[in-house]
Parts: C-alpha cells; structure tokens; sequence
C-alpha cells in the first residue's frame, strides 16, 4: 500500500470487490485459491482486485496486538478551543497511543480511543499529552471495561449465509504449538503484520531471517493466546453504511451484560463495551443515513426496557481508524501507526 493523499477520483465498489472484502472480513490471511470458487472468480483475478482495493486506500488488512497483549484502553473525549480542532487531532493520530481520532459533532469535539500498557501509562498520556497540546478545552475519560462486540465481528453481509460459512471453513484454527514466544520477534511480527496483514509465511521470513516453520508455528501460537488479531478494514464511506455515530447508554447495573448482548444482535452495531465512568455502555454504529441516528436511538430504549441513552455524537470524520491513519474520505493513507502492547514493560 502506498502512501496517499486525498484522492478526488476513487472507483466504487462492485459487487465482487464488496463479496472479496466480506470474505476476507470473515478470514483476512485466507488463500486467494481457497475463496475464489465461492466469490465466483478465479485466484488471479482476485488478487488484482485486492491490489487496486488496497492501492486505493479502500480496503486493507492489518494484524494487532490481540486482547492479552494490550494494556487497559480508554475513550477519551476531547473540547477545543475554536480553530484548534484540526490541529488537535491531527497531532494525536501520529500517537501510537491513540488508535482512532474521530472529529465528532455533539457534545464533544474529538472522541479518541486511547490505549497503554497499564493504567500508570495510560494515565501519563492522557494528563501529559494533553498538558502539551495546545487548544484543548477539556478532557473526560471513560475506561474500556468489557467489549461485547468489536469491529471485527462487523460484515459487509455482501455474501449469502451458505457462502459466509463456506469461507469460514477455509480458515484453519490456531494451536498454540510453541511452549515459549520471544518477545523481540512478537513484536517483529506485530510491525510486519501491521503493515500489512496478509504479508505471507515465506515473506516474513525472508524479512527476519527465520525459517518458515518457525514463524508459521509462531503466529499460529500468538492467533491462539489472543495475542494476535488480523482484521479487514473498508473506508466506510464505500461501505454502504456512511453514516458513523457514537452512543453513550445508562443502564443498570444488574442489567448490563444482558443488555450488552442484546444490542450486539443490532447489525448496525460495530463496537458494545462497557465503561467506567459516566455511562457504563458505550456504542459506536454505523448507519445508512442520518435520519437512522435518531431512528436507532429509538429502537434500542423501545426494545431494551430500562436503557437510556444519555448522550450521543456523529462523527463528521475520522483521522485514525485502529492504528491507520485516513485521509479526509476515510480512505487508507498507507500510514500505520503500531498500537501500543504490554510487550516490553516488565
């Protein structure tokens, strides 16, 4: 993926590019050979299209540290002073620390999903960092407790329910084979993977000057602790959803989990997590349109008794989308920015 402004001229998807991304949504590293009897196409054929996808900055797959090898993350909202909004965010999204940078509407200007190997850390850069920047107003900080749904369970649904479990069947489970990881080459691996989450065993290798089997049995091991995730992005103005908003919910206490997994059955749902701080559910969706903000809200307080939802937020854009950096249309810009790991710190 080459580096890349912001582009005035980008194709749209078709059918095949949107049923190649929901295939590779569903298994990121798998083998063009093995989906392309299910997408309808022939190997080579989606191996060029992937190339133009990514090339475009429309779709990309990157590898992240996996859930036991992250630290405790935050939601952070941020206000600005009048003019330094763009300034603010562009700055935090060459943070590692900060893994996505949204421009919002609402009750806050720029809501940033922040992340550091342990709350001593975390805390540093939320009080330091921000004490450097200039123009910001306030801060409110919510720590991330338990996900109920992540973006990487969100599909394209562009495949039939029978083809889905056709490229299901393609991926071959993770064993943990190797009683040991060196640190330094998790880490290696997790640079190499966030460059490029498809980036091949005999690539890798190559690279690192490892053999295959080692590294083959070494990413099986990290996929099979949660210490490594591979996922597939889309610039969400192609998606067909474009319309991204975040909810803030109140809920009882007793009722949390309940309602948490509930929600995840909402297919406009791509993040349900628990919070600590002034809510305790906080959801982030994308819509179709923007009359969907409103009429959502509605859905979710009509079908979960007991829910309010006490505040909410459109973004207008994104700069930082899980570590990538985006251009003003959400396309990739080809710019990684590693996020942080409890790797190397005791």
């Amino acid at each position: 993926m080459n580096t890349r402004e912001a582009s005035t001229q980008v194709r749209s998807l078709d059918d095949t590019d949107r049923r190649l991304i929901h295939a590779l949504q569903i298994n990121p590293r798998a083998r063009w050979a093995a989906i392309a009897p299910i997408i309808g196409v022939d190997s080579v054929t989606l191996a060029r299209r992937w190339e133009r996808l990514t090339d475009d900055g429309l779709a990309w797959v990157a590898g992240h540290p996996g859930a036991e090898a992250r630290g405790p993350s935050a939601i952070l909202e941020v206000g600005a002073e009048p003019g330094a909004t763009l300034q603010i965010a562009s700055a935090l999204a060459a943070d590692p620390e900060a893994f996505t940078v949204d421009h919002t509407a609402g009750g806050r200007d720029l809501l940033v999903m922040v992340g550091a190997s342990d709350l001593n850390s975390l805390s540093e850069y939320i009080m330091g960092r921000m004490r450097r920047l200039e123009g910001v107003r306030a801060t409110r900080t919510h720590i991330l407790s338990s996900p109920f749904t992540d973006a990487g369970q969100w599909r394209l649904r562009a495949l039939s329910a029978g083809e889905a479990t056709a490229v299901e069947r393609t991926a071959v489970a993770s064993v943990a084979t190797r009683a040991r990881v060196d640190e330094q080459l998790e880490h290696e691996l997790l640079q190499i993977l966030g460059r490029d989450g498809r980036a091949t065993v005999a690539a890798i290798a190559r690279s690192l000057g490892i053999g295959q089997r080692r590294i083959r049995e070494t990413l099986a091991t990290l996929s099979a602790r949660g210490r490594l995730v591979v996922r597939t992005e889309i610039a969400r103005a192609h998606s067909g959803w474009p319309v991204h908003a975040w909810y803030f919910l109140r809920v009882p206490a007793a009722m949390a989990n309940r309602v948490g997994s509930a929600i995840t059955r909402l297919s406009e749902v791509r993040l349900a997590v628990s919070t600590i701080g002034p809510y305790n559910l906080v959801l982030s969706v994308w819509m179709k349109t923007l009359a969907d903000v409103q009429r959502l809200e509605v859905a979710i307080e009509e079908s979960v008794h007991g829910v309010s939802i006490a505040d909410r937020s459109v973004v207008l854009r994104s700069l930082k989308k899980e570590g990538m950096q985006v251009n003003a249309q959400g396309m990739a810009t080809g710019v990684m920015v590693p996020l942080p790991t409890s790797l190397l710190h005791g």
